[in-house]
């Protein structure tokens, strides 16, 4: 046990020796290269995808002629875009995609929340926000698990994607997921068309590509029901890649529950890959209770798996944390067990982030190489790249995918 603890501590050393190397003054910290330097480590190499379906859409070909849409959804380590971000930008360079699509978008920043930095909202009218975390109720909420609403009878949202030197993050096709079905809304946008309509969303094709975009709504709110704007998707008819993310801060698996335009958004969006990134918030509560939690995460495959029944799911183990900075979070290991008993039964994909760090205490070492927050809970944008880089390299690699591998 002692050697074990030896070896985990001289690869965390080696990294952090690596890590520290690499330049930090260029816009986006880059790992890749450093990692297949140290990938033969025993901690990475715990790298992989425990695979426990019969033909997962994995590992991802570079070869493939056919486009990819994967959605990743969670909590905080996903809503700010770090770590997402840094897996759409290694996979569309895996797959020579230069036109890669953001997928889907929520108005955070509108909201006062943090937002990815790959786009920015700003509206016009009277908005209200509401969330899931919080609420006793279901709520027309989505993938973000948020919702805006508002009785004016015009308003309008723009949206602007960064990098739009670039080919990248341009788009020629949005979709609203709107309430057109329960109010009467006429839905303007100039150089575009609406091609495709329902009382949950709608979707305009514009003539070219573009980085911004205004959409006006005049509503007749006779009906006195509020406009609802639950996500927008983002998408260019010409990627080979759609990553659409989407988190929130706080969010646990009961709380995705509560999303009543979840499996809407889900039958829109259509990925082949769905990753779920929860449970941190699940450990963290102190009521947790791991029959409930596996109960919530059972409910919630199940809705995944009725709207998608050909996708491959993916669920991801929280990373090793501290409670209140101090104590390492003993209810993680519950849920790490939950989740693996989880796959098994219903036939999905599990990536055990926390043994790849280390598993437990592991944060701490994170910390003194510089890659977490202070709270210890979270990372900051160097170790989000990180663990996008790691997740990265499991979906892609052939040797990175176990089946029916795991053992307590």
């Amino acid at each position: 046990m002692t050697s074990c603890k030896h070896k985990n501590l001289f690869s965390v050393v080696l990294i952090a020796i690596l890590i520290t190397a690499i330049p930090l003054t260029t816009e986006n910290v880059v790992f890749n290269k450093k990692l297949k330097m140290i990938s033969k480590l025993p901690s990475l190499e715990l790298n992989r995808i425990h695979a426990y379906q019969a033909n997962p859409k994995l590992p991802i070909k570079a070869d493939s002629n056919s486009s990819l849409r994967i959605l990743h959804f969670g909590d905080s380590h996903i809503q700010a875009g770090f770590l997402t971000g840094e897996v759409r930008r290694l996979l569309a360079n895996f797959l020579n995609d230069s036109l890669v699509s953001m997928g889907y978008a929520f108005p955070y920043n509108i909201a006062g929340t943090n937002s990815p930095v790959d786009y920015s909202f700003s509206v016009t009218g009277s908005w209200a926000f509401s969330k899931i975390v919080g609420s006793d109720t279901d709520i027309s909420a989505g993938l973000s698990g948020m919702v805006m609403e508002t009785y004016d009878n015009n308003t309008s949202i723009s949206i602007s994607t960064k990098n739009a030197k670039r080919s990248d993050k341009l788009f020629d096709e949005v979709t609203f997921f709107v309430n057109v079905g329960e109010i009467e809304v006429n839905v303007d946008c100039a150089g575009g068309t609406i091609v495709n309509q329902s009382k949950y969303h709608v979707t305009i094709k514009l003539t070219n590509a573009v980085s911004e975009l205004s959409v006006s709504f005049n509503c007749n709110n006779q009906n006195q029901k509020p406009l609802r704007v639950s996500g927008l998707l983002l998408v260019n008819s010409l990627s080979k890649l759609i990553y659409s993310s989407a988190g929130l801060n706080g969010a646990d698996v009961k709380s995705y529950l509560k999303a009543g335009e979840f499996e809407n958004q889900l039958r829109l969006i259509d990925p082949h890959i769905v990753i779920v990134s929860l449970g941190t918030n699940d450990a963290y509560h102190p009521l947790f209770d791991s029959a409930d939690f596996s109960n919530n995460l059972a409910i919630l495959i199940d809705k995944i798996e009725l709207v998608l029944p050909n996708a491959t799911v993916l669920l991801t183990i929280p990373g090793d944390h501290l409670v209140s900075k101090t104590s390492p979070n003993l209810k993680l290991l519950q849920v790490k067990d939950a989740i693996f008993d989880l796959a098994i039964k219903k036939s999905c994909c599990v990536w055990d982030f926390h043994s790849i760090m280390g598993g437990e205490g592991s944060i701490r070492l994170w910390n003194s190489i510089g890659l977490t927050a202070p709270d210890y809970l979270h990372f900051n944008a160097k170790g989000y790249q990180l663990q996008g880089e790691l997740l990265f390299e499991a979906l892609t690699l052939n040797d990175a995918l176990l089946n029916n591998s795991y053992s307590n």
